[in-house]
């Protein structure tokens, strides 16, 4: 009889193990070095290097954000910074005293999760922001406070204003990328003919809806609401012209005798990221997953910091910054558990490759042309696979912490860091499975909730005369935004949960066929002799006083889509006359 693995067991020894193709990453990898030798040559210059080189953890804020335009990027590095210096004075002073470490770092990876969750949510995360007041409650029993301060903190200033150069340097343009990409998923809708099926339709006008309000938030971080320059203006009025057209199909496909009349003035004001305010209210609530992360991580770091300690580490720092590395991502738990895994793989490799660096005895000048090294090393390699770019985190922080600690004991480093890797891998992986289990049946159950309360203001709004009001393009606005949340909620819920939340596609389906129609419809002359928009409301407000308080139980999926649908036939009737 053939042995063969379960297929989830070879599943996921083929996700732990896959190589991606990273096209142009080392493009980004270099930018990542040049920043980070800029900026620990300018603080060696008046620390010197063996302790200029702690900078590199500060540089590492230079890489947040990298996507975004420059505009929008010069606020988030700034609040980083500033969170940053706090953060490292906090672990530095607290280093010494097991208990207010272990709460002040808890408190720090809560905060900065959930406040970079909320606000930012792009890659790498909020990781570095954890990492550097680890290491500083590590360096700081042995360096003055005020060195540690400069040289992190400075490397981080420097590193961000290098990052922003390169960027306009090179040229980079995120709004052309978002636009070109509205304009092909716009393309390829406009261009589906009769024989399309339903579903692939559906498929195709929620890229394209996707994309032109996704184009429309980078444009409008890049530029502001008020385009100046002519490159911009094109941009502009490229994505308003796709806008257009796409709810001019979306029409002519569900109700063909609608007369579209959209205002670009209006547009700029529909077009655009949901205000800040309206963020910070959502994302600081208790069943956000920006909520839910920092549970998590804090958890997880509480948990390592215990552990350590019972177990008599002298310094739970590393411990603390595999847990960091592991649980700051905002994603499901599979993802976490194959990073928990891979980065402990990937530091015992890690550990042999500093065995050999340090036998040759290199001077700091050598050191410090190494530690460049493994810093292209993981952002290049960070994208193809996690295990890889942990092979080169561990010499890369091992050389830091050694060069700053000349007189510490190799043998001793080392097997403290194994031991470290594995305590900050096994608290993850015990919080990532044993807590919130149900959780994303939660956050679906809570976002869709939150999308179709968005759909339900903007019809009531809309049934009222209002839908061109200040508040109903603000409605409409977040509407869409809420859209896209549900989408990558679902995704997570799906990937942690695939049998329970299967049957929540349907659902998605028929949120985005109403939301698509009713958003369309607010650019008609007048979407109340088209739909019946009050009637849709009331049949929405039936659903949500039938539905179930909110908690970690399944629901009738198949039965809140069938009402959905049901809701939108309504809408769809002969308005009275």
């Amino acid at each position: 009889m053939d042995w063969a693995l379960p297929d989830n067991v070879s599943r996921n020894l083929m996700t732990f193990t896959q190589v991606k193709k990273a096209p142009g990453r080392w493009k980004f990898a270099l930018s990542a070095t040049i920043c980070t030798a800029v900026a620990v040559i300018t603080v060696s210059s008046f620390a010197g290097l063996k302790v200029g080189l702690l900078g590199t953890t500060g540089a590492f804020i230079g890489l947040v954000a990298p996507d975004r335009p420059p505009r929008a990027r010069i606020p988030i590095l700034t609040g980083m910074i500033a969170f940053y210096v706090v953060a490292i004075t906090i672990g530095a002073l607290t280093g010494g005293i097991p208990v207010l470490l272990t709460v002040s770092l808890t408190a720090i990876a809560m905060i900065a999760v959930l406040g970079y969750n909320t606000l930012v949510a792009d890659p790498p995360g909020a990781m570095f922001l954890i990492l550097g007041p680890a290491i500083a409650s590590y360096v700081g029993q042995r360096l003055p406070l005020h060195e540690i301060v400069l040289v992190c903190g400075g490397a981080a200033v420097v590193a961000c204003a290098v990052s922003l150069l390169i960027t306009v340097i090179r040229g980079v343009h995120p709004e052309r990328d978002a636009v070109q990409v509205a304009q092909e998923s716009v393309d390829a809708y406009l261009a589906a003919g009769p024989d399309t099926s339903a579903r692939d339709l559906g498929t195709l006008r929620d890229e394209a809806y996707t994309a032109v309000i996704s184009g429309g938030i980078v444009l409008e971080d890049a530029v502001g609401r008020e385009p100046r320059r002519k490159e911009w203006r094109r941009l502009n009025a490229s994505l308003r012209r796709m806008h257009v057209a796409l709810v001019r199909r979306i029409l002519q496909r569900s109700i063909p005798q609608a007369k579209v009349a959209v205002r670009t003035m209006e547009q700029r004001r529909y077009l655009g990221r949901p205000k800040t305010q309206y963020l910070v209210r959502w994302g600081f609530s208790r069943s956000s997953l920006p909520w839910l992360a920092a549970r998590r991580i804090g958890a997880a770091i509480l948990l390592t910091c215990v552990i350590a300690y019972g177990l008599h580490v002298e310094q739970p720092y590393w411990a603390v910054m595999t847990t960091a590395l592991v649980m700051s991502l905002n994603t499901d738990r599979l993802s976490l558990t194959h990073r928990a895994a891979q980065r402990l793989a990937g530091t015992i490799v890690g550990i042999l490759l500093f065995f050999g660096v340090h036998a040759l005895h290199p001077d700091e000048y050598v050191t410090f042309a190494i530690v460049l090294l493994c810093v292209f090393l993981v952002q290049w390699t960070a994208a193809i696979n996690y295990a890889i770019a942990a092979m080169f985190v561990t010499p890369m922080a091992l050389l830091i912490t050694s060069t700053s600690r000349p007189t510490a004991n190799i043998d001793t480093l080392v097997r403290d860091r194994i031991l470290d890797t594995a305590i900050g891998a096994f608290a993850s992986i015990v919080v990532i499975w044993l807590t919130g289990r149900r959780a994303p049946i939660m956050l679906a159950r809570r976002q869709f909730r939150r999308g179709l309360r968005s759909l339900e203001r903007v019809l009531v709004l809309a049934s009222s005369g209002r839908w061109a009001t200040d508040a109903g393009f603000e409605a409409r606005r977040d509407l869409a935004f809420e859209q896209l949340q549900c989408a990558h909620i679902l995704s997570l819920a799906q990937t942690d949960l695939p049998t329970q939340m299967k049957d929540w596609d349907l659902v998605e389906r028929q949120f985005n066929e109403a939301t698509y129609l009713v958003l369309a419809a607010c650019w008609t002359d007048d979407p109340r002799r088209y739909l019946r928009l009050d009637k849709m409301a009331a049949a929405l407000q039936q659903i949500f006083a039938d539905l179930p308080p909110i908690n970690t139980r399944q629901i009738d999926a198949v039965a809140l889509a069938d009402r959905l649908r049901a809701m939108l036939r309504i809408g769809l009737s002969r308005p009275a006359r």
